[in-house]
């Protein structure tokens, strides 16, 4: 992976030039969703400051691992089952047989240099590009593929060549003109790029990919509200990295109103993809919206509002349900009414968002399980509590304490509980160790 770091108004940005496992033939270029990209890191804001984009570990260039194939279904009887899919090595094997017999065949030249890019030899894959351009000049396909594993080595003048020539010979390949617009970012031609993403989407609109770049490239030549609408399209089309800097602008206000549940919204969603980033922002905010008492600030008013005002808006997705009482969530309403499995996520979407009663609810299903549908001490809610114990939630904490303390789906570790009481206050340490204390022996 390449790495440059950028920075820009109040956006700093670390930038990833990640190669896609491998081009697509010809007349296939409308259903890629992975190429080129520009991988965006970080955003600062006054108050929002996750770590620095320097924390980030450099990395070289590298192809990622096919994808793993699932594991086909049984076919019923008398049917045949579907063929197993060949492995690179094969695929290899396969391609070379076929040019020993006919040395200027297209697609198995272009088969070997994708596969071999795929496994990592960018200059093998260069070579078997050129070699098949020398029989076939005029294949937009070739110029394309050329031109990418050309990006895979920084030869950005030699892969722009190739691009726009792929471009040139074929308009509608979207993947030459995404690429050009990769490589005019990277050489600081941030119009250029803009025309580049502008293009692809003219050709494939629901390219959610190309609707995220643009938005970062918009965002650096000063447009916000363009920009944020560009990061609008593609988090809509579920891209998590949209999604976490769309939550940014909320949180922020750049180039849309300001807040705080917006970017809570976005960043929840980002956050439930394994997103990192959208999770140190919801731990940031959540630190700061537990504050209670005299060290209770108006932005820490402001945050613990936010995510209650969350919390009551997860109602709208489920119309159906009526809330009859203020307090009352729509994870424990959907439990009640023995919906556990809509129920299960939406709970760990109110404990996450600080809501008491679906925290209690998710600590009593991990002791208790329910009726024969959920069995308990779930490692998913164990996992719950762990992260926001160490976000350094206290009602988290109590309740690894007693887990620990007890033996609760695990062995027991009197040591353990007691380091998730340190520091809260003395009555409820020693209330907790009371209830979690064996019983006497009856005489």
């Amino acid at each position: 992976m390449w790495l440059q770091r950028v920075a820009f108004g109040r956006w700093v940005l670390l930038i990833t030039v990640t190669l896609p496992l491998q081009s697509l033939p010809v007349g296939a270029q409308d259903e890629t969703s992975s190429s080129p990209t520009v991988e965006t890191v970080q955003t600062e804001s006054s108050t929002f400051q996750p770590p620095p984009a320097d924390s980030t570990p450099q990395e070289a260039v590298r192809v990622e691992p096919l994808p793993s194939e699932p594991s086909p279904l049984p076919e019923p009887s008398g049917v045949p089952s579907a063929p197993v899919p060949l492995t690179p090595l094969e695929v290899l094997a396969d391609a070379r047989r076929a040019l020993h017999a006919e040395p200027d065949a297209q697609e198995p030249r272009l088969t070997l240099g994708r596969t071999l890019f795929q496994l990592g030899d960018t200059d093998g894959a260069i070579d078997e590009y050129r070699t098949a351009l020398r029989f076939h000049p005029t294949v937009a396909q070739a110029h394309l593929d050329l031109g990418t594993a050309l990006m895979a080595k920084q030869d950005w003048r030699t892969a722009m060549t190739e691009l726009q020539e792929a471009a040139r010979l074929d308009p509608t390949l979207v993947q030459a003109h995404y690429s050009m617009g990769t490589i005019h970012y990277t050489r600081g031609n941030i119009p250029s790029a803009i025309k580049a993403y502008q293009e692809a989407l003219r050709l494939k609109p629901d390219f959610a990919e190309a609707h995220y770049r643009l938005g970062l490239v918009l965002k650096m030549a000063g447009r916000d509200k363009d920009a944020a609408q560009e990061l609008e399209a593609a988090a809509l089309a579920g891209l998590a990295k949209a999604q976490y800097f769309l939550g940014n602008a909320y949180r922020s206000g750049q180039g849309v109103e300001k807040s705080q549940l917006m970017a809570i919204t976005w960043w929840a969603q980002a956050f439930e993809q394994g997103l990192p980033e959208a999770s140190q922002a919801l731990t940031q905010l959540r630190r700061l919206a537990a504050v209670k008492g005299n060290l209770q600030t108006k932005q820490s008013k402001a945050a613990s509002e936010a995510f209650k005002n969350y919390c009551d808006q997860l109602w709208l997705d489920f119309p159906d349900l009526d809330r009859e009482q203020p307090a009352q969530t729509v994870g424990t309403t959907l439990l009640n009414q023995g919906r556990t499995a809509e129920a299960l996520p939406v709970l760990l979407r109110e404990a996450y968002a600080l809501n008491e009663i679906a925290h209690a609810t998710l600590v009593q299903l991990y002791e208790q399980g329910l009726d024969g549908q959920l069995p308990p001490h779930g490692q998913w809610i164990l996992s719950y509590l762990e992260s926001t114990a160490a976000d350094g939630a206290i009602p988290s904490r109590m309740a690894l304490a007693r887990i620990y303390a007890k033996g609760l789906g695990l062995a027991p570790d009197l040591a353990r509980a007691k380091s998730y009481l340190k520091g809260l206050p003395r009555e409820e340490v020693k209330r907790l160790l009371e209830d979690v204390a064996p019983e006497p022996p009856k005489p």
